[in-house]
C-alpha cells in the first residue's frame, strides 16, 4: 500500500464501470484538468465543497484524496472510453467525517453535460458503494439553490432528507437505501419522454441561473423528465 504522502502512483482497487465511461482515483497527471475543470464558474459555482481551481489546490487535493483511494473510495476521475481528456469528477467520500456514511458528489465539464453520462455516472457509484464497498445507505449533499442536482438524483432513486449544514454551509440532503436501489433494478429511473436531455450535476455561477441557459420553460420541462 502506498504511504499517504506518496502521490505520484495509483493504488489498485476494484473500480466502478460504465457503459460509455471509465473511472480511476485522482493521481498528479490530473492536475492541470482538475484546476481548469474548477476555473469554471458554472461548474464551481454552487460547489459546496473546497474548489481545487489552482495547479497548488489541485495537488492538495490529490494528496486529501489518497487514503479514500487506499480505501477503495474517494475521488475518481472521469473520462469517455477510449479518451485521455478528463471530463468530470465523481466521489464516493465520507458525509461529515462519518466513515460509516459515504456520500455521492459529482462534476462535469460543460461540454459533457447531454447525453446523461451524470446520471451513468452515479449509478457506477452506487453499484460500486452498495455491492464493492458494502456500503447500506448513501447520502448525497448539495447547494440549496442547486437545481439539477436534486431531479438527477432522484432519477437515481434518491429521495429528500432535509437541509444539514456541512462545512459551515446550509446545504440540501438526499438519500438512497441498498433496499431501495435493488428493488429499482439497480438502474436509473426511465425518462418520462424519449429523447436526448442535458445531465448536468457540475453546478453553475450564481450569476447564470440555470434558467436562463435555455429558457424556464425549457428548463422546467428538464426537471420534470429527470424527476419522473
Amino acid at each position: 500500500m502506498a504511504r499517504h504522502g506518496d502521490i505520484t502512483k495509483a493504488v489498485a482497487f476494484p473500480r466502478p464501470t460504465s457503459a460509455r465511461l471509465e473511472y480511476r482515483p485522482i493521481e498528479v497527471d490530473d492536475m492541470p484538468a482538475i484546476a481548469a475543470l474548477h476555473a469554471d464558474p458554472r461548474v464551481a459555482g454552487l460547489l459546496v465543497d473546497g474548489v481545487p481551481d489552482t495547479m497548488a489546490k489541485a495537488y492538495m487535493f490529490v494528496r486529501w484524496n489518497r487514503p479514500f483511494a487506499e480505501r477503495g473510495c474517494g475521488m475518481f476521475a472521469v473520462r469517455r472510453r477510449g479518451s485521455d481528456a478528463l471530463i468530470g469528477l465523481f466521489s464516493l467520500t465520507p458525509f461529515d467525517g462519518d466513515e460509516a456514511l459515504l456520500e455521492l458528489g459529482g462534476r462535469l465539464a460543460p461540454a459533457a453535460w447531454a447525453g446523461a453520462l451524470a446520471i451513468e455516472a452515479g449509478a457506477a457509484m452506487i453499484d460500486h458503494a452498495f455491492f464493492t464497498l458494502d456500503r447500506d445507505r448513501l447520502i448525497s449533499a448539495f447547494h440549496p439553490d442547486h437545481r439539477a442536482a436534486p431531479a438527477a438524483l432522484a432519477r437515481l432513486g434518491f429521495v429528500p432528507a432535509g437541509p444539514a449544514i456541512l462545512f459551515d454551509r446550509a446545504v440540501a440532503t438526499m438519500v438512497l437505501t441498498r433496499t431501495a436501489w435493488d428493488a429499482q433494478g439497480r438502474a436509473p429511473r426511465p425518462r418520462r419522454r424519449p429523447g436526448a436531455s442535458r445531465s448536468d450535476y457540475g453546478g453553475s455561477a450564481p450569476g447564470t441561473p440555470y434558467a436562463a441557459q435555455d429558457g424556464a420553460a425549457t428548463w422546467a420541462a428538464r426537471i420534470r423528465e429527470y424527476a419522473s
